[in-house]
């Protein structure tokens, strides 16, 4: 037990010992490393030192050129060009890289300086101080592999010095990068009313319709809705453009630039907040009277702002029988172009942007002009091609015929040879809590087959839902001529009398043409068939070939999903001709 007792012991002593010794040694370690530092701090050379308050000009080399920048009652200007946006940030923190230039080797009694590049310097830095003293720096070649420069200070040439070269790299940018670039107008993409894209002989404009929010798209052909998705996209990518590079502050030759003649030129309709002081009570008597104006006006449009869900074709509640218009106004629907403070007003001022694009640049861009502002600078190719290279087919909206259940006056349909109609009925009534301000319209629809009320809507729903939802995967552009008997026809009529028909012919294997007026859309077979099989559903109806149908759909499924986008390249095999 005494041994055990002792061997413990002296472990527990050689512990100590040993971590004694370890913080020893690490201390001495520490100190070593500590006397080197020093002593490589003291083995450097100062080459050239000044405070960046006392430098009064700079001259140093930029594209082949001498350029200048002097001080100015503290303000950095380029001596032959006054105008010249200095940035004055990039500017000091350059002449700041001077403050302290240390060698961290000298090479001295030099006779030959060639092979440091400095019989052709790669620049020469011209430094004078407050006195007139002027100090030069002669900066030779790069040595790559030690990221050190070869220096000479004209003051003692028969020393080279190398330094390193993060002390001359502010000075090896080219002029641009001393400018203070301007920054790409910010624009809020929900006050956009109209973008306009002309590129070379095509040309398209998209235009927000002020009542509906809705968006149309149009060429030298025509107008129709655009895509609501395809359009946000590119109002939003607006509010994210950036400049590139920075090129001409001042440009006095387009040509230069290729923005005489440009390759596209982008214009973009828009409003912005502008604020005015008020001090009189003549103004404030003019807001209360336009206030007063918008709450009539408010007023008028509670029946027109009020809306459904079923506004929004991908609710499912798209056709619901019953319906509740609210007393409240759609705060969209509000005249807030101006808006009272109690010593200025804001007001909505219309504006307008034009984007000149030219020639191709050397950043992967191009070269771009701003409303005419003489600065020329560089957007991104792929900026850019969110605007460029498309047509009014880019932005067409694919869905086949869309109309809201609230407009819907009457629907007929003809199937292999039979013929139905369904009618919409509305009956509004008003709820009046006691409390007037509560008051609310509630209208309710209801359907009748063939002059027969239907007692559940649900078929109708689900068959409606479908048909105004149905959207094509491509739209023809050529010239479509059917001359076979089509399988499936709509004809659509909204409570103002307009009728819109449609009509669903078998294209190929994969697809049903259907055919709205003069346009064209290849809508997936098994889309149509799940709409037919909704349609017979609702009005009962069979037939001694929906197996077969059925059968022969349900085979080429698997086909119709792999080969979707075969669209692009079909060809008719169904007695429809395509010229």
């Amino acid at each position: 037990m005494k041994k055990k007792s002792m061997n413990l012991i002296t472990a527990v002593a050689v512990l100590v010992v040993l971590s004694g010794a370890y913080v020893g040694v690490k201390t001495y370690v520490a100190k070593q490393e500590e006397k080197e530092n020093a002593e490589e701090e003291e083995e450097k050379t100062q080459v050239f030192s000044i405070s960046s308050e006392d430098v009064q000009s700079i001259k140093f080399v930029i594209d082949k050129k001498e350029v200048t920048f002097e001080k100015n009652n503290d303000e950095w200007v380029k001596s032959d060009e006054r105008d010249f946006p200095v940035d004055q940030d990039k500017l000091i923190e350059a002449i700041g890289s001077l403050n302290n230039v240390e060698a961290d080797r000298v090479l001295d009694n030099v006779t030959d300086t060639t092979e440091y590049g400095l019989d052709d310097p790669t620049n020469t830095i011209t430094i004078t101080d407050k006195d007139g003293k002027e100090t030069v720096l002669h900066v030779g070649m790069e040595n790559a592999s030690t990221s050190q420069y070869y220096v000479e200070n004209g003051e003692d040439e028969s020393k080279i010095y190398v330094v390193a070269d993060s002390v001359f790299q502010p000075f090896m940018k080219t002029l641009y990068d001393y400018a203070k670039a301007g920054t790409f107008p910010v624009i809020d993409s929900s006050s956009i009313s109209n973008v306009t894209v002309d590129e070379n002989d095509d040309s398209y404009t998209l235009t927000k319709d002020d009542n509906t929010g809705l968006w149309n798209i149009q060429d030298q052909d025509g107008a129709e809705k655009a895509d609501s998705a395809k359009v946000s996209s590119l109002t939003s990518s607006i509010a994210s453009i950036a400049y590139g590079s920075f090129v001409n502050y001042n440009c006095k030759d387009l040509s230069e630039y290729g923005l005489d003649k440009p390759y596209g030129t982008i214009t973009i309709d828009y409003q912005e907040e502008m604020e005015e002081k008020s001090d009189s009570s003549e103004d404030e008597d003019a807001s209360e009277e336009n206030s007063t104006d918008e709450q009539d006006t408010t007023e008028d449009k509670k029946d027109i702002s009020a809306t459904d869900s079923t506004e929004d074709k991908d609710d499912a509640s798209a056709v619901d029988s019953t319906e509740e218009d609210t007393a409240a106004t759609d705060s969209t629907e509000e005249d807030t172009s101006v808006t009272d403070s109690s010593d200025t007003q804001t007001r909505m001022v219309n504006r307008e942007m034009t984007i000149l694009v030219g020639d191709q640049s050397d950043d992967d861009g191009r070269y771009v002009m701003v409303n005419n502002s003489k600065e020329i600078y560089t957007i991104s190719n792929d900026t850019l091609s969110v605007f460029l290279g498309k047509t009014k087919e880019d932005f067409w909206d694919m869905t086949v015929s869309y109309l809201s259940v609230n407009n819907l006056e009457s629907l007929q349909a003809e199937y292999q040879g039979e013929t139905h109609v369904i009618d919409v009925s509305r009956e509004t009534s008003e709820d009046n809590s006691g409390d007037d301000s509560s008051t609310t319209s509630t209208t309710t629809l209801s359907y009748q087959l063939d002059g027969t009320e239907l007692d559940d809507s649900t078929p109708f729903t689900t068959f409606y839902n479908k048909l105004i939802n149905m959207t094509g995967q491509k739209r023809l552009t050529e010239k479509y001529e059917n001359n076979n008997k089509s399988d499936f026809d709509v004809e659509l009529e909204d409570v103002d009398g307009e009728k819109t028909k449609i009509d669903y012919y078998q294209y190929d294997t994969n697809f049903y043409a259907a055919v709205v007026g003069q346009k064209v859309y290849l809508v997936n077979k098994m889309t149509v068939k799940e709409l037919i099989d909704s349609y017979k559903i609702l009005v009962g109806q069979t037939d001694s070939e929906s197996s077969d149908e059925n059968s022969d759909l349900v085979s080429e499924e698997n086909a119709t999903d792999e080969d979707s986008n075969s669209a692009d390249n079909t060809d008719n095999t169904n007695g429809v001709d395509v010229d």
